[in-house]
């Protein structure tokens, strides 16, 4: 099968475009929003969506712009002959029509039944949502599902596939009926012993055994337990005894060790008080001294900088000095130059004013020139416009006949002609000259030298026994010569009518002269054009404005002039521009001159404040030293208030000294008992003592424990004869074994049947799919070159797989691949199944991607251009809609573009 073109009406945005599509390759392009999806839905709705069917489908199709319903027209190819579909969906009301190139007409349900017989879609038309998505799902790839697994596809056409294959000789393992029955009764002997996932059902015979084996086990256990437990009841209260004598004998003399270790914890506890006490009197000693010998320092060290202070003051105030004076004339020339700057900005503003008033009266008569002119121009438009007026009046008083309806008149015209001469070299003529006897035509006597005209069978006479047919035109009827050029007539004189006009050499005049005056007018609006008509009327408001202002622009410059320096305004555009050129040459060297002088004002402004920030610096930087001085003065007269002077100090610190070392002797002395005790093993001494008194306490307590429970079970457990009842679980827990190996030998040999007909199922129908999957390789390797190769698992068909490999890497499952390469994969998958099923559709059969490699880079497209030239050099017609038609320049398909104007 293969699409011829589709043409589209009131559909969505699409008003009526039609496609006409290459039997091979089609690119469709255009940006966003220009209904290159829409196009593709309303080829698959024309082919699977019932005519009378409403619905959200149908209402989907409708458009909000373009009046009238839906219609699809389809042309295609399929079963060896052409077909024109044509669908109009309006609900109930809609419409069907399917013909072929050989005089086949069906209409409404009789097309729709062969339209499924053509398309092989033996369910029919769809009328949901659901069921459309369901057909060609495997050849329309809708925008957003191209990577999507197309395996999915593949089994729900795996019979389909299969049975083309076979055909091909492609996949010749087939399975019998007694292979299938076989496999049958296995499989539902697994499942009364097994569930799906392998593991003993319950309520089975294995399943019983294996739990009268699991009781007789545990029966077996709990008499092994009772005939252990008696035995261990009498060693645990042996043990128990001994243990208590043991620990009985050790806890007086451990008691004695913990007497002595505690005497010699408390002398430590006293010794490290003191120790504490002495530590703190020994720092604080140390801490007093420090303080004194640290203020005794920065009190030296005080005296000293305020010394050095008070000399450097002596030049600093000199130099302060002599920067006041150098200030003094700087500010003196500052405002000398100030001055002298002001007073030529006057002359400046004066000189700028004249020139801006001569600026004024130059633009003043440029604005009337170009007004004149423009109104100059205005004139001759009107006079155009005069002469397309009355040329339009004539062209509209003459009928409308365009091009297409003289020629239709003339192929009117001719064919009649035609007809007309076949109807009288047709008729015949007959003419009596002489006759001995009576002669009659249908009847009627013929008269000597009178002619008839015979234009149907008619019957001559002849005396009395001869009889003559004469059939004009050699037998030929005229009736339907006849009847054809009455009918030729009677179109010719209506298309005269609805033209209005006589004849065609009356409607040949009248194109020649609508065709004449269609092309003065034509050179009439050319020229209105060069003129700018369009926008004279706004340009002359706006140039009448303009003059206006330019004229108040010269009196308002010429009133801000003072009194005495108004002068006499120009009386040309030649005087005016040559007072502008005067007055910018004097306003430049006025505005030169202004400069200079602002330069040299401004330069002795910066020397006067370079001069200020010297004498501000000077003095602050005076002022931080007599602080300073002040500061360190301050300070040393607060450290001798605080600390006495030099003598006293000296004093006091030899004072402290004696007590410092006084206060180190003690502390050593504590130290040394201190460390004579060994406080760190006493410790550990009291925890090995503490900890060996508690076991041996728990050792009592867990012994007692144990006794009490031995005797307990001897007193429940020794009422019975253990041997005897461990032999009786013996014999039935081996009884049950014996039961319970049968069982599980019977099932694991089902087992071993299921998995061994599973695993040849499974070979079968990778047999069946290699062909599928070698084809898909073909593709696989336009993209990714040699050794890549995909797998392709129809066993299951709820629940398909497609595998990708490479030479040398593991099998990537599809789910893992990239978005690009799923896309990739996706697509050669569809191919490969499109090429196989193609036999059933006359070798060929179309793939549609809508926007479909989203994820594609430019280097990744240019090899699908490729892969797709592949399926179209094996018999494909490839569909391909992009928004960016430019990345498969290399296809080498029918470029057809859409855009915003054709919807």
């Amino acid at each position: 099968m293969r699409l011829l073109s589709i043409t589209v009406r009131n559909y969505r945005l699409h008003r009526d475009i039609t496609v006409e599509f290459d039997a091979a390759r089609n690119l469709i392009g255009g940006s966003n929003e220009t209904g290159k999806s829409t196009l593709a839905e309303a080829m698959h709705r024309v082919l699977f969506f019932r005519h009378r069917s409403g619905g959200e489908p149908q209402r989907a199709m409708k458009s909000d712009t373009h009046n009238g319903h839906p219609e699809v027209k389809l042309v295609f190819e399929a079963a060896g002959r052409s077909w024109t579909l044509e669908k109009r969906f309006s609900g109930n009301s809609g419409t069907a029509r399917l013909s072929s190139d050989d005089g086949t007409s069906l209409q409404n349900d009789a097309a729709e039944d062969k339209l499924a017989q053509l398309v092989g879609n033996a369910d029919g038309p769809g009328t949901t949502l659901n069921q459309l998505s369901a057909h060609w799902a495997h050849l329309w790839v809708w925008q957003g599902t191209s990577g999507d697994d197309a395996s999915v596809h593949a089994a729900a056409r795996k019979d389909e596939l299969v049975q083309r294959l076979q055909h091909h000789g492609l996949a010749a393992v087939m399975q019998s009926e007694t292979d299938e029955s076989v496999r049958e009764t296995i499989r539902k002997a697994h499942d009364e012993i097994f569930t799906r996932t392998g593991t003993v059902k319950a309520g089975s015979k294995l399943d019983a055994a294996t739990k009268a084996l699991a009781e007789a086990g545990t029966a077996l256990t709990r008499a092994l337990e009772q005939k252990q437990r008696l035995a261990a009841a009498i060693a645990d209260q042996q043990a128990a005894a001994k243990i208590l004598a043991e620990s009985t004998a050790a806890l007086p003399g451990l008691n004695s060790q913990l007497a002595a270790v505690n005497d010699s914890l408390a002398q430590v506890s006293t010794l490290r008080a003191s120790e504490e006490k002495e530590q703190l009197l020994h720092r604080n000693t140390l801490a007093i001294r420090e303080n004194l010998v640290k203020a005794d320092r920065q009190i030296r060290e005080l005296r000293t900088q305020a010394a050095t202070a008070r000399e450097s003051l002596i030049p600093a105030e000199a130099k302060l000095s002599i920067l006041t004076d150098q200030e003094s004339a700087a500010r003196e020339a500052s405002s000398t130059a100030d001055l002298t700057h002001r007073s030529i900005t006057d002359h400046v503003r004066l000189s700028r004013q004249l020139h801006d008033l001569a600026a004024a009266c130059v633009s003043r008569f440029e604005k009337s020139a170009a007004f004149e002119s423009l109104s100059a121009r205005a004139g001759d438009i009107a006079a155009i416009n005069e002469a397309l007026t009355t040329d339009r009046e004539s062209l509209s008083k003459l009928p409308a006949i365009t091009g297409a309806e003289l020629e239709s008149l003339r192929k009117l015209d001719a064919q009649l002609g035609q007809a007309e001469s076949a109807l009288a070299a047709i008729a015949a003529g007959i003419e009596l000259i002489s006759s001995e006897q009576s002669i009659l035509l249908d009847g009627k006597p013929l008269t000597l030298g009178s002619t008839q005209v015979i234009t149907e069978t008619a019957e001559l006479t002849l005396g009395a026994g001869t009889r003559l047919r004469i059939q004009p035109g050699g037998g030929t009827s005229l009736a339907q010569s006849r009847r054809k050029a009455s009918e030729l007539r009677q179109s010719l004189t209506q298309a005269l009518d609805r033209l209005t006009v006589r004849d065609l050499a009356e409607a040949v005049e009248i194109a020649a002269r609508r065709q004449t005056l269609e092309q003065q007018i034509g050179t009439i609006e050319s020229r209105l054009r060069d003129l700018g008509a369009k926008g004279m009327a706004e340009a002359l408001a706006t140039a009448s404005i303009a003059c206006s202002a330019a004229a108040t622009e010269v009196e308002r410059r010429r009133a801000a002039l003072p009194a005495d320096q108004i002068p006499k305004l120009p009386e040309s555009i030649e005087s005016a521009r040559a007072w502008q050129t005067q007055a910018s040459g004097i306003l430049s060297e006025s505005e030169r001159t202004e400069k200079a002088l602002f330069q040299e004002a401004d330069a002795h402004r910066k020397a006067h404040q370079k001069h200020l920030d010297a004498v501000k610096s000077q003095r602050e930087s005076i002022e931080a030293d007599r602080t300073n001085l002040l500061n360190l003065d301050t300070s040393a007269r607060i450290l001798e208030e605080n600390h006495g002077d030099e003598p006293t100090r000296n004093q006091t610190l030899e004072s402290v000294r004696a007590d410092e070392a006084t206060a180190a002797q003690t502390l050593a002395t504590t130290t040394a008992r201190l460390a004579e005790l060994n406080p760190e093993s006493l410790g550990n001494h009291l925890a090995r003592i503490t900890r060996s008194i508690q076991q041996q306490q728990e050792n009592q307590r867990a012994a007692d424990t144990r006794s009490a429970v031995a005797r307990n079970t001897l007193a429940l457990d020794g009422s019975r004869d253990p041997d005897a009842e461990l032999l009786q679980a013996k014999a039935r827990h081996a009884t049950l074994a014996g039961e319970h190996a049968r069982e599980d030998r019977r099932a694991q040999a089902i087992a071993l049947l299921h998995r061994l007909f599973t695993e040849s199922q499974t070979a079968i129908s990778e047999n069946l799919t290699q062909p599928i999957a070698d084809r898909v390789g073909g593709y696989l390797e336009c993209l990714f070159g040699r050794g890549v190769r995909v797998r392709v698992d129809l066993a299951n068909p709820a629940r398909p797989s497609l595998q990708l490999t490479r030479s040398g890497t593991p099998a990537f499952a599809f789910e893992a691949l990239s978005g690009g390469a799923k896309e990739q994969i996706a697509a050669a998958l569809r191919l490969a199944m499109a090429e196989i099923l193609a036999d059933n559709h006359d070798g060929c059969l179309p793939v549609l991607f809508d926007d479909a490699f989203a994820y594609a880079d430019p280097d990744r497209v240019q090899a699908l251009q490729s892969m797709l030239d592949l399926a179209a050099n094996r018999g494909l017609q490839v569909i391909v809609l992009t928004c960016s038609p430019a990345d498969y320049v290399g296809l080498g398909a029918k470029e057809i573009r859409l855009y915003p104007a054709e919807a």
